[in-house]
């Protein structure tokens, strides 16, 4: 595990050398940045390097990184010392909340170290992608890299995480099949930090004690990280027979049906946990009308995959981090902040825009409630004039927005969205009984926080009409273009009868979450202006915008190339995920909160009996649901690592993704070694390999190496591109070069790809053959052979820019 040690030794290096500029960017929030600083480093020296080989000024090596860093010694050292004194009184009044935050990022990285450990195979779901893009980095000495599975053309998707665990594997030289499980581990460190520091920031701006603000910090990671949907009760009810088939039919969670009675705690089903994230459908007969994925943290860190939606978590807490700090900004916004503030607002820009890079689908959402506050704030500044506050949000907000698009405009230039538009929903919706599945405790703390603070409130007047107004815009104008849309659509195709049904059938849903949007973004704007816990506005515009994206899920869809049953699958996926951080956040300050305040609404001795009974009825109700949310990760943790299962030993356990090549399950020791030839000990070029389905043990070597194959995973490719006009004939092609007898076709077929190395192995054998390749000596050597693997180099290679050549 040294490798381990390596690589949390430079994380704190990176965030060491951020926190001074952290302490002075953050100094409004209690924290002063600290829990923020590592992320805010990764995002910054990552964009260094990324622009520095954009340009070709610098390569993409070891000693670029380490010479970057060592230029950042000098202003890190000046504001440090310039601020010295500042920092050893903060230092001293909050240790402990500094040991309590460096306490969880320790412990959750070990943690997931340990059970990443016992299932650290690179194998499966959307591991080889992932692998492949953070293997292209770390094979290019210039910028972009090259797409490993569409060799000659630049990666066509958000990879700024993948880039940044790149980054540090460059720093650390830990090998990628290292450095990607290092990866997974250190995610939920960061999140764990940054969610803590977080809710202590929003807990000891509202009043609270420095104790209080590390016991309810430390509730947030628990909640977002640790805590599983309620499916994982659902599993338990089915294990013990506790309802019949009828109550299975009705609930309709696909592949729980009848009656399963057994001895166990936990099922004994393969990836029994993988179901709680395949919640909420609509099933006829068994079939799926409504395919969607309800993924959560916990999930997605047991799973291992480091996909966008996982890394960007921490980044997107950097995010929140900056808007709160904004709101908090005591100036006035407008153009003289905008200058009095300049370094600040490129920060803000370089790390809100960092999120379409990091995932596309998180930017919108940041950026919306970084507009939000500032509003929200200026609304405040100015008493109430919703005219002049928008006027002072604007001039600040959207020069900061332009910048952080214009900062990555190479990465739009490279991404080709293969999305279409927004459309409205029809003919399916989230049923209620499933959504409570999905996400009732974090929607009962939320919503218990709204109606707990409205007491504290006043009466709404003729000073809070403006406002009023604003608020039932936002939350209404979505539903009216829905109905507008999808009214007319149904009437068209369906008849009146159709239309109404349409409306009425979602409203259940809708009027709820749009009254919670409207009562939150109120609550805030008044809070502002009449100073009542003005820092409180910030969870509320949080809770705000958590049920807004719930509530669009039901109305709108972003148009993919998964149609029919699986039109809203990632619409659901993502606006999910996203409300699943928000409303942990929300409600570990909720817990706070209702801890904390005591009702000011005198009462007769019987009515406060009544508030009592539902008082401690809340109190138990909330807490069966947590204990029972925690059900799920204990399962799926011992399931997936088998931690109790006879025979287990910790022997074998590694963070080396490619070791199951070597294991009896894959037996490839010949590709393990191939793999590390290619990857460590050769120079730069594009290989081909055998082509064959998507989520499959086919393009394995390009995944693996990052050098670029002639065409890998179909379906992914033509999920990240509009057209598929690049790669229609690269499958034929593949399979002449691996099958034709023609010397001079397999030539020419290799030079017009550019191929330095022909790789054949057991799935190139057994889809085309490939007896031809050992007889084209004019123009193939044989550069590699071990264990069945043959590596052919060809003799005559045409040069081109890109890779380590």
């Amino acid at each position: 595990m040294l490798d381990a040690l390596v690589w949390y030794i430079a994380v704190q290096v990176l965030g060491i050398l951020a926190l001074p500029a952290a302490f002075v960017l953050f100094r409004r929030l209690p924290d002063r940045g600290f829990t923020l600083a590592k992320p805010a480093a990764m995002v910054f020296f990552s964009y260094i390097l990324w622009v520095l080989g954009l340009s070709h000024i610098a390569p993409n090596t070891q000693l670029t990184i380490i010479v970057v860093l060592a230029v950042a010694v000098v202003p890190s050292v000046y504001l440090f010392r310039r601020n010295l004194a500042e920092i050893k009184t903060f230092a001293r009044q909050n240790w402990p909340v500094l040991v309590a935050a460096e306490v969880l990022f320790v412990g959750f990285f070990l943690m997931w170290v340990g059970i990443i450990s016992e299932a650290p195979a690179i194998n499966h779901t959307e591991k080889p992608m992932d692998f492949g893009f953070m293997n292209a980095v770390l094979q290019s000495r210039f910028f972009p890299p090259e797409d490993p599975w569409l060799s000659g053309n630049p990666i066509s998707y958000y990879y700024f995480g993948h880039f940044m665990m790149a980054f540090l594997a460059q720093l650390t030289g830990v090998a990628s099949s290292m450095g990607y499980n290092l990866g997974i581990s250190l995610v939920p460190a960061l999140v764990a930090a940054g969610a803590f520091g977080l809710v202590y920031n929003l807990v000891r701006l509202s009043g609270g004690t420095l104790r209080a603000g590390i016991i309810f910090g430390a509730a947030g990671p628990a909640l977002i990280l640790l805590a599983g949907n309620l499916e994982g009760a659902m599993e338990f009810v089915h294990l013990r027979g506790w309802a019949g088939e009828g109550f299975w039919e009705w609930a309709g969670i696909k592949d729980l049906t009848g009656t399963s009675i057994g001895s166990g705690v936990f099922p004994d089903s393969f990836w029994w946990w993988f179901r709680a994230t395949r919640v909420i459908d609509t099933l006829s007969g068994g079939v799926s009308l409504d395919y969607t994925i309800t993924e959560f943290p916990m999930f997605s860190y047991i799973l291992g995959d480091l996909h966008p939606h996982v890394t960007s978590l921490p980044f997107v807490i950097l995010g929140l981090g900056l808007s709160l700090n904004i709101f908090l900004s005591p100036e006035r916004l407008g153009l003289i902040w905008l200058r009095d503030h300049a370094l600040e607002s490129a920060a803000i820009a370089l790390f809100i825009g960092s999120l379409a890079f990091i995932n596309i689908w998180d930017m919108p959402v940041v950026a919306a409630l970084f507009g939000a506050a500032a509003l929200v704030k200026a609304y405040g500044d100015h008493g109430g004039n919703l005219a002049q506050a928008a006027k002072g949000a604007v001039v600040v907000v959207a020069p900061v927005l332009v910048v952080a698009v214009a900062l990555f405009f190479p990465f739009y230039h490279d991404f080709d969205a293969a999305t279409s538009g927004i459309l409205p929903l029809r003919d399916v919706n989230t049923r209620p009984f499933l959504l409570f599945l999905v996400l009732g405790p974090f929607i009962l703390l939320a919503v218990s926080l709204l109606l707990r603070q409205i007491s504290s409130l006043k009466r709404p007047s003729d000073g809070d009409s403006s406002a009023a107004v604003l608020v039932m815009v936002v939350a209404v104008t979505p539903f009216l273009l829905w109905v507008a849309l999808a009214f007319f659509a149904t009437w068209i195709d369906d008849g009146a009868a159709a239309a109404f049904g349409e409306i009425g059938g979602r409203m259940i849903l809708v009027v709820p979450g749009l009254a919670l949007v409207a009562l939150a973004g109120f609550s805030a704007m008044q809070r502002v202006r009449l100073k009542l816990d003005p820092a409180m506005a910030f969870p509320l515009l949080l809770a705000a915008l958590a049920f807004y994206l719930l509530i669009g899920a039901e109305l709108f869809y972003v148009v993919d190339q998964f149609g029919g049953g699986f039109r809203r699958m990632n619409t659901v996926f993502k606006t999910y995920y996203q409300a699943w951080l928000l409303l942990g956040i929300v409600g570990a300050y909720g817990l706070y909160y209702i801890w904390s305040v005591r009702s000011s609404v005198s009462s007769s001795l019987k009515l406060a009996r009544y508030f009592r009974v539902g008082r401690w009825t809340w109190v138990g109700a909330t807490a069966f649901l947590l204990l029972v949310s925690f059900y799920y990760p204990v399962g799926a943790v011992l399931d997936r690592t088998g931690l109790f299962q006879e025979g287990h030993t910790l022997d074998h356990n590694t963070l080396d993704g490619l070791a199951f090549l070597k294991g009896p399950g894959e037996n490839e020791p010949g590709e393990y070694a191939a793999i590390q030839w290619l990857r460590d000990d050769t120079p730069w070029g594009r290989i081909t390999e055998a082509v064959g389905g998507d989520y499959s043990r086919f393009a394995r070597v390009s995944s693996s190496t990052g050098l670029p194959t002639v065409l890998g995973w179909i379906g992914h490719e033509q999920q990240w591109r509009t057209s598929t006009a690049s790669f229609q004939t690269r499958e034929n092609d593949v399979r002449a070069i691996y099958s034709s007898a023609d010397a001079d076709e397999v030539r020419r077929l290799l030079e017009s790809y550019d191929v330095r190395y022909v790789y054949l192995g057991s799935r190139e054998r057994d889809t085309y053959g490939g007896e031809n390749l050992a007889g084209f000596t004019g123009f193939l050597r044989t550069a590699f052979e071990q264990d069945g693997v043959i590596i052919f180099e060809m003799l005559q290679l045409n040069t081109s820019a890109g890779g380590r050549k």
